[in-house]
């Protein structure tokens, strides 16, 4: 029998807002450390090559923090697109799995 038949229609809700928040909170760790990552990486870069940090992110225009919300918001937008296709689209053709063998069809 599945797990859902067992439970009431509130605490479905509950369990898919838990699941919800959880999602995000994934997405958004994901984010921030991909965005740590490029500024890493830029940083590396240029101490390689130049034998100094960067200063883009303090630079004259002023825009360090838009730079970086740029960099995060794009990297939270691809990560969360993705997560949604996992989750919403299965890999396999519908019809080609046999979900029979996970549903517990014993009814003692």
């Amino acid at each position: 029998m599945l797990q859902h038949q067992n439970k009431s229609w509130w605490q479905q809700m509950i369990e898919h807002i838990i699941s919800v928040i959880l999602m995000v909170i994934m997405v958004l760790c994901a984010a921030l450390a991909l965005t740590i990552l490029i500024v890493l990486v830029e940083e590396i870069v240029v101490f390689i090559e130049k034998g100094r940090l960067i200063n883009t992110y303090t630079n004259v225009y002023g825009n360090a923090v838009g730079v970086i919300g740029w960099n995060f918001l794009i990297i939270f937008f691809i990560v969360a697109y993705w997560s949604l296709l996992d989750v919403f689209y299965p890999r396999v053709p519908k019809g080609k799995y046999d979900v029979k063998q996970y549903l517990d069809l014993n009814e003692d």
